[in-house]
């Protein structure tokens, strides 16, 4: 269940007497007894003008896919805060189906009938995750947990993907499960390759690293000199390769409508050159953490004009050869990779119902993500990274050194890194309609997790880090 940065009362399940607990109320009451198009109708009223369009929206979608696909939402854990009696966690369960899903809620201290803050976010199954211990476990016992929190997710969430754990060159579990493409009924084995979404950061961060390293680049470059041809060359002059790298450069995402009206028109680096360009700008540089997916496409294109080659050549001449990722690679909609899994979403949050991802993605893989892969060529990467075949170990090091606070830990170049039992977990998620994606590596036992499936958004990422932390707890032991 989501932690937010305040201290939460114990759980239970009656909702409190409190502004909060009786507007989570109104909220299940409308979902158990009206229409989607009531709830539409109602709903934003409900809402405070302070609340951003986007949350509005994603709100109101929600709570109309609760009223038409849950059967009505049973109350299984509350979350309240005896010094913000306006903030209030309610964890819920679909009475048809297995759906779960977090309500995060505030309100607005100025109107005390309306929400300024009102999320409802998916969430796995609490009982997935019944009888793991905290601390360390034999490899036997590790294999035991996660087989049976694997079929728990095939019957649950009708788990589709492949899921590897290494400790140094022991496998502790591998398996695949579920569909690569449905109408067929073609199911997934270990060589189906999987789109990888956002993990694809890690290797635009490595091949930056690789350039600082032979002297192509310095990691204080500034946008301006590494891309003159940027169109903003005013806020261009302000932002670094540094910035860039750990999402702290100010700049927005190109996912706009614009975006997707003419998406084949965006093939390389440079064509998202202008699109980035007209986005408004997030917050001054160097001040903030925003998750940037523009900046990695902006990577993209300073690794082009520092070595001479293309994004995706540079990429697998670099990186994927020398790291023997055979199966991995960059594609279009609209070519035909072999073994590439079909991606799939649920078009509602609390909908059973598959759709095909195709209408969702970018026409082309890009710099901050897209490309596909396999579990065996990603432990390869994992390996490749750690015993200093794409970067030497002082660049590796450099690409960890002051990580910016984000979420559970930080965000290092191009890599998540958070704390476990006194070691660091690193890697990378990767998540969008028809992936879930997730690489993480214990970094200082040599322990690897890898989960790829061709469906998502989900919360299924995190079975991967549920084993990290007890591999991690583990290799407090030797």
């Amino acid at each position: 269940m989501a932690t937010p940065s305040v201290a939460l009362s114990a759980p239970h399940q009656t909702l409190p007497d409190t502004p909060a607990g009786r507007l989570t109320g109104e909220l299940i009451h409308h979902v158990d007894t009206d229409s989607p198009a009531q709830i539409r109708k109602w709903l934003p009223s409900l809402l405070a003008a302070s609340i951003d369009p986007d949350s509005r929206k994603d709100f109101v979608a929600n709570m109309a896919s609760a009223a038409r696909d849950s059967g009505g939402l049973q109350i299984f854990d509350i979350r309240s805060n005896a010094h913000r009696p306006g903030f209030i966690q309610v964890a819920v369960k679909a009475r048809r189906g297995d759906r779960h899903a977090l309500f995060v809620l505030n309100v607005d201290p100025a109107h005390a009938g309306k929400l300024d803050q009102a999320m409802l976010w998916p969430m796995q199954d609490p009982a997935l995750y019944a009888g793991w211990p905290k601390g360390a476990v034999s490899h036997a016992k590790l294999r035991r947990l996660i087989q049976r929190a694997l079929n728990r997710l095939v019957h649950t969430e009708d788990f589709s993907g492949c899921l590897t754990v290494e400790d140094n060159d022991q496998t502790i579990f591998n398996a695949c499960r579920g569909l690569a493409e449905r109408s067929f009924a073609v199911p997934v084995n270990h060589q189906t390759r999987f789109r990888i979404a956002s993990m694809g950061k890690m290797f635009t961060a490595v091949a930056i690293a690789q350039l600082v390293q032979v002297g192509k680049l310095s990691w204080n470059d500034t946008l301006a000199k590494r891309v003159p041809e940027y169109p903003d060359q005013a806020t261009a002059r302000k932002i670094t390769v540094w910035e860039l790298l750990h999402h702290t450069s100010g700049l927005g995402d190109y996912m706009v409508p614009a975006f997707f009206e003419h998406r084949e028109r965006y093939v390389h680096p440079a064509d998202y050159l202008g699109l980035i360009a007209r986005q408004p700008i997030v917050s001054a540089p160097g001040k903030q953490w925003n998750y940037s997916n523009s900046g990695y496409v902006l990577l993209g294109r300073i690794i082009e004009n520092a070595s001479g080659e293309s994004y995706f050549d540079y990429v697998q001449r670099h990186i994927l050869a020398p790291a023997h990722m055979k199966s991995s690679g960059f594609s279009s909609l609209d070519q035909i990779i072999p073994k590439l899994a079909t991606g799939y979403y649920h078009g509602a949050l609390f909908s059973r119902a598959w759709k095909s991802n195709w209408l969702k993605l970018p026409y082309m893989a890009a710099p901050d993500g897209g490309g596909y892969s396999t579990n065996v060529d990603l432990l390869r990467f994992a390996k490749a990274l750690r015993d200093g075949t794409l970067v030497k170990p002082a660049t590796l090091a450099k690409m960890f050194d002051d990580e910016v606070p984000a979420g559970p830990g930080w965000n290092a170049a191009g890599f998540g890194d958070r704390l476990s039992h006194g070691r660091h977990i690193r890697g990378k998620v990767g998540g969008i309609e028809g992936t879930t994606a997730d690489l993480q590596m214990v970094w200082e036992t040599g322990a690897t997790v890898v989960m790829t499936s061709n469906e998502g958004p989900s919360e299924n990422w995190m079975l991967v880090e549920r084993i990290a932390d007890l591999l991690a707890a583990e290799g407090t032991r030797h």
